[in-house]
């Protein structure tokens, strides 16, 4: 099967949206799909929405994020059509919608993200105060691009429940595929399990990795771990992705390792050791479309906690590899959670094998990119036929 792969920025780059560019489309080239890659796609910034932002950002104090207007979403799907008169495909695999919102196909679209626009409007960090042109506009390059494709893949239920309650999409053409875990290495049961049992019980070690303290929880972090060491438990919280703390003071049990870049082996080796030796990944988001820390943690049979928010319900799979907790949840309600299963640290070893097992079934790219290929082979035979 030959599909052209299609992304705004560089399919290839570990830097773009979280890596999940450069995964994806390295796990389908290692499924044995032949792909043509049209990235890296011109920008098409009209004057009229030069003048626009303009009059948003300066005089109406609104953001009006050009990459979002129709004009561009045109431009973009005019350069897709133009590659794709010198490659030959039998299907169109996106990332995201934008890009191929207004293109005319003559064989099926397909495409995988994360949310629709009415699912981060007001609700993702970067998607509130938008100007009403930026939010007509949203809703309808997302209604143009369900309505034109022949497959919408969403990373979670969130995502794909959306796109039917908010657009109207037809649920038969709409499917989940969760996300995989962004790290090279895969280790084996007994590993993991050398990895489980190395934890033990003289420490309580939190793993916190996220790069916006705010947004990812940070002090409700911080407040359940004082409430654990009020209950006289040994603990010790690691805090990785923060660039700039923006908390002092801070007792010795809480110990900043600042922003860890994986593509430093020995800052990515410091990473890794991190998740090997923590008992939790404990990362209460506000806001998440989907959380791949949390496809991570499972890798390590690190069970993870979180808040029920957005896509992290189809990451975290309840009692398998982690819990979330409603949005009120207090401090204390996440200790009691999380001493829960240290104390009993049988249940704590089982939570945490299961975690891996999450992994192994779901979590991982092989699994997630096979899925894509049949999904798309499904598709393609239905427009043969």
């Amino acid at each position: 099967m030959k599909i052209a792969f299609v992304t705004i920025d560089n399919a290839k780059s570990i830097l773009n949206w979280s890596g999940l560019n450069y995964y994806i489309s390295r796990s389908l080239e290692n499924c044995g799909i032949g792909i043509n890659y049209i990235d890296d796609l011109k920008k098409h910034f009209t004057p009229v929405n030069f003048l626009k932002r303009v009059v948003y950002t300066k005089i109406l104090h609104q953001k009006f994020p050009m990459e979002r207007t129709i004009a561009t979403a045109k431009g973009y799907s005019r350069s897709v059509a133009k590659s794709l008169l010198l490659n030959d495909c039998d299907c169109i695999f996106s990332l995201g919608t934008i890009p191929i919102a207004y293109l005319d196909a003559k064989v099926p679209k397909v495409f995988y993200t994360d949310a629709t626009f009415a699912c981060m409007l007001n609700y993702y960090k970067g998607f509130d105060n938008l100007s009403s042109d930026t939010i007509r506009q949203g809703h309808q390059l997302e209604k143009q691009a369900l309505a034109s494709c022949d497959l919408a893949i969403y990373s979670s239920d969130w995502a794909a429940q959306s796109a039917i309650r908010d657009y109207g999409t037809d649920p038969s053409k709409v499917k989940v595929v969760p996300f995989g875990a962004n790290w090279d290495v895969h280790y084996s049961e007994e590993e993991v399990n050398g990895f489980i049992n190395r934890r033990g019980v003289s420490k309580l070690k939190i793993l916190f990795n996220g790069i916006d303290w705010m947004r990812k929880g940070g002090d409700l972090v911080l407040a359940a771990a004082m409430e654990i060491k009020r209950r006289n438990i040994n603990v010790e919280v690691h805090i990785v992705g923060i660039r700039q703390l923006p908390v002092t003071g801070l007792p010795g049990y809480i110990i900043n390792h600042g922003f860890l870049d994986k593509s430093i082996p020995q800052e990515k080796n410091k990473l890794e050791n991190l998740y090997k030796d923590a008992h939790f990944l404990f990362v209460p988001s506000e806001s998440e479309a989907f959380g791949l820390v949390f496809c991570e943690a499972s890798l390590f049979g690190m069970p993870s906690v979180s808040r029920k928010t957005g896509g992290i319900v189809s990451a975290i799979s309840e009692g398998r590899n982690g819990f979330t907790l409603d949005s009120d949840a207090t401090a204390g309600d996440y200790a009691d959670l999380i001493c829960e299963y240290f104390n009993d640290y049988d249940k704590y070893i089982s939570l945490a094998l299961s975690s891996y097992n999450e992994y192994i079934t779901r979590l991982n790219w092989k699994t997630v990119c096979e899925t894509l290929l049949e999904l798309m082979q499904e598709v393609k035979c239905k427009d043969d036929r």
